[in-house]
């Protein structure tokens, strides 16, 4: 049976996909995913080397962090079987495993120095070689303290584990913004009853975060401005409050589309495909085809967590569905 739970300004359908269980589980469970669970990832992507690319966005510098390699498969994907194969054959794909890119962004102004996410920090449900974040930062020449905005597209393991650091604030001067609804499901102790035992984790390590930012954890509404030009907005379906960031840095903008996609050949050759982690597949699947029909029409450029780093691109009509081009800059 499903049961249908309202969160503030979204609702979320109550069944074991709900809690990211169709992904193999829920993304803070250590037990679920390990790294005995993907053999494999032990040889992708372990060096510990910061990886950062930036380029100018106004009256900003954009900077992209690369986190790591996800240890995505096949079978998170699910939909017309067919299809899928014959997408990934099509793109030189073979075999089950899908690693893909976990992607941090940082902002920085004459004034305003703002993460976008934060990676998976010390978490180690992955497996090797993710975690990097940190490193970037430091790479950048920017210490913890300097950061004073977070945005959190959403509740995921892989966005805010880099958010603890010894079990409390790792930007201790930051104010952190995320939507009302997202907060409000990973925050409520109903939902969270509700849970499966494996799904448990999840809830806990969002409500860790939250309390470790407290009365700096700012819950917002869709269309809240949280720092000059730079805008949240609710793209419900992957989470409840799944947020997409849109930045106007006043000459150029930009579009951070969090988890909209998590392969940017499958779901823009198949924006109708699921996702094994979507808390309501019917609704991220609507919202990927508004992101993309967007920023197709409008040529707009976009970043995204879990496309090939850098992590910046564009999308642009394919008959009734889309390719992504990555994007060059000077």
């Amino acid at each position: 049976m499903t049961q249908t739970v309202h969160t503030g300004t979204a609702n979320a359908k109550i069944t074991r996909r709900s809690f990211g269980l169709g992904g193999l589980a829920a993304l803070a469970t250590p037990a679920i995913l390990s790294a005995t669970a993907f053999p494999t990832m032990a040889q992708v992507m372990t060096s510990a080397a910061p990886a950062m690319f930036d380029a100018p966005l106004g009256r900003y510098r954009i900077t992209s962090l690369f986190d790591g390699m996800g240890p995505l498969q096949k079978g998170m994907f699910f939909g017309d079987a067919a299809a899928i194969d014959a997408t990934l054959a099509a793109a030189g794909i073979e075999g089950d495993g899908l690693p893909t890119p976990i992607n941090a962004f940082l902002l920085q102004s004459d004034d305003r120095t703002i993460l976008i996410d934060a990676g998976i920090g010390d978490l180690e449900f992955f497996g090797p070689g993710l975690g990097r974040v940190s490193d970037g930062l430091a790479a950048a020449g920017v210490a913890p303290e300097d950061v004073d905005t977070v945005i959190i597209t959403h509740a995921h393991g892989d966005h805010i584990g880099g958010l603890l650091s010894g079990g409390g604030a790792a930007f201790p001067n930051a104010e952190t913004f995320i939507l009302e609804a997202e907060q409000g499901f990973w925050g409520d102790a109903g939902i969270m009853a509700q849970a499966p035992e494996e799904a448990q984790g999840a809830f806990q390590l969002a409500q860790a975060v939250f309390g470790a930012y407290g009365d700096r954890l700012r819950p917002v509404a869709s269309g809240t401005e949280v720092a000059p030009g730079v805008t949240l907005e609710l793209s419900a379906g992957h989470t409840p409050g799944h947020a997409l960031v849109h930045i106007d840095g006043g000459d150029r903008e930009l579009l951070m589309v969090a988890d909209t996609l998590h392969s940017s050949v499958l779901h823009t050759a198949l924006p109708d495909v699921g996702f094994g982690f979507d808390t309501d597949a019917e609704q991220a699947a609507a919202s990927r085809r508004r992101v993309f029909d967007r920023a197709a029409t409008d040529n707009m450029l976009i970043a995204a967590t879990h496309v090939a780093f850098p992590g910046f691109g564009r999308f642009v009509r394919a008959g009734d569905a889309y390719r992504y081009v990555p994007a060059s800059w000077l």
